[in-house]
């Protein structure tokens, strides 16, 4: 029981370790950017850059848009 306890956790730290600071952001450099390829084949230039911009507009009024349900 001790042993493979021991064995988890020797296995297991350093798999941790690995994913957090190299298989993670090495995924992060590809499917970001193939995840934004994927939106521009699906919506088109001209939605994509619509919503691109959208997206990182500085507005300050955002929200007043949405509609907001008061609960009593």
């Amino acid at each position: 029981m001790m042993l493979t306890r021991l064995i988890g956790y020797i296995l297991f730290i350093p798999f941790i370790a690995f994913y957090s600071y190299v298989l993670g952001p090495a995924l992060k450099l590809v499917l970001v950017p193939g995840g934004m390829m994927l939106f521009f084949f699906i919506l088109g230039p001209d939605e994509f850059s619509k919503h691109w911009q959208k997206a990182f507009s500085n507005t300050q009024n955002g929200c007043k848009d949405m509609a907001v349900k008061q609960v009593n």
